[in-house]
Formats: C-alpha cells, structure tokens, sequence
C-alpha cells in the first residue's frame, strides 16, 4: 500500500498555507508535518534542499514553492474539484495573475511591515493599494470568486494575504484595505474566500500571528524574505 504524501508546513507561513489549503480542498489524505523552516538540517535539506517550506512529499519524490505545488496537486490528483481551469488561455489567465499577487502583493505587505520610515511605509501602502485594485479589476463579474463560481488558484494565491492584511497590517501600521463602494468587489471575494472549508481549517488564531509576526516590525527578523525586502530584491 502506498504511503500517504507529506506535507512539510509551518502554521504561520502564508506560501505553505497554499499548499495546505490546495490539499485540503482537492479532498487528499495526506500526513501533515510541521517543520520549522529556521532548522535547516541535513534532514530537512534533503527534502527541500532550498530549506523552505511548503515541501510535498509524494511517491518518495519532492515537490516545493507555494505556487509549484498548487500546481502539482491539481495534476498529480485529476479527479474531483479542480485548482485550475482546463483551458489553455484561462490557465495562462491564472498564471498571469498568480504571478502578478507573487511580485506585486506579496513584497509591498512584507515592506509595510518591514520598512521604518514613514515614507517607505506610505509607498508601499499605495503599491499594495495599486496592485489590489489590478488584480480586483481582472475578476470575474460572476463572482465571487476570481474566476466566477469556481474557487482555484488565484484564490489560493492571494488568500494567506487576504487573511493577514487585517490581522497584521492593521495591528501594527493602523491598516486595512477600505470597506466602500470601490473596494466592494474585493470584499465580494474575501467574504466568500473565507467560508471555503479548505480556507478555514488553515486559520490561526488572530494573537498568534500577531505575536509570530513582531519580529517583522522591530527589526529582528532573520527569513530570507525580510533580508530580500531590506535590501531591495525580488523575494526568494
């Protein structure tokens, strides 16, 4: 009998909770293992050699990066509810704006979280604004979600960020994405995100991640994401 594929995760991190939640939602058994990404042993690296986790284990071979393995999940398990579309334009679609949420989200909440003066903060706030508003822009008028009816990959992409902005950035910069009439179309989307099952058996509670995410706002963060945003580079 084959043995159940593995997940290496870390309940706080928002790029393993991808994965998670793709394995949650696709309805595969797997083994949950929480590893701490900071223990970069001989052990750990042999799974994942770059050390970070999302890891998935599968028939004794390694899948890793956030984005990869939501990929991975939807082909390696075909059957049942499906990550992206069949389509070839509506995956490239999918793939332009899982990109645009990796480059273009992803590094301005880090660098509002990171950055110390008030300036720096204020430019990253209007990009991630800026970039909100792109991405709220490409979604179906079907909603809610981003391809319409069906719950997938963008979702999965943006949904740790969408889970932390209130959480996180609201906590320790005083701010959240405006609930009005312009933004009604991404609160569409969030409302209906954070009813996914799969969504919601990934949550943490609110004081942890405000605890585990200090670090990020006084300086003595030590992840290759926080060395990436204060010197200025693409994220690893």
């Amino acid at each position: 009998m084959a043995s159940l594929p593995k997940l290496y995760c870390a309940w706080f991190c928002p790029f393993a909770q991808r994965a998670w939640i793709s394995l949650l939602h696709k309805g595969i058994a797997f083994e949950y293992i929480e590893q701490d990404p900071y223990d970069k042993s001989a052990e750990w690296l042999a799974v994942n050699p770059r050390g970070l986790v999302p890891a998935i284990l599968h028939n004794g071979r390694a899948v890793y990066e956030s984005q990869v393995c939501i990929e991975y999940v939807d082909d390696a398990w075909p059957g049942g509810k499906s990550l992206l579309p069949k389509d070839a334009y509506e995956r490239a679609f999918v793939r332009i704006w899982s990109d645009h949420i990796a480059k273009k989200i992803v590094p301005p909440f880090y660098a509002m979280l990171i950055n110390e003066t008030e300036q720096e903060r204020q430019e990253s706030k209007d990009a991630l604004i800026n970039n909100i508003q792109l991405i709220m822009n490409a979604m179906s008028e079907n909603g809610p979600f981003f391809l319409g009816k069906e719950f997938g990959m963008v979702d999965i992409m943006l949904a740790p960020y969408a889970q932390r902005i209130p959480i996180l950035l609201k906590t320790y910069r005083g701010f959240d994405i405006p609930n009005n009439e312009k933004f009604s179309r991404y609160y569409q989307w969030w409302n209906a995100v954070k009813e996914v099952d799969a969504v919601k058996k990934t949550f943490q509670p609110e004081d942890n991640l405000i605890s585990k995410y200090k670090r990020y706002t006084d300086g003595t963060a030590k992840t290759e994401v926080a060395d990436a945003i204060r010197q200025g580079k693409g994220l690893p």
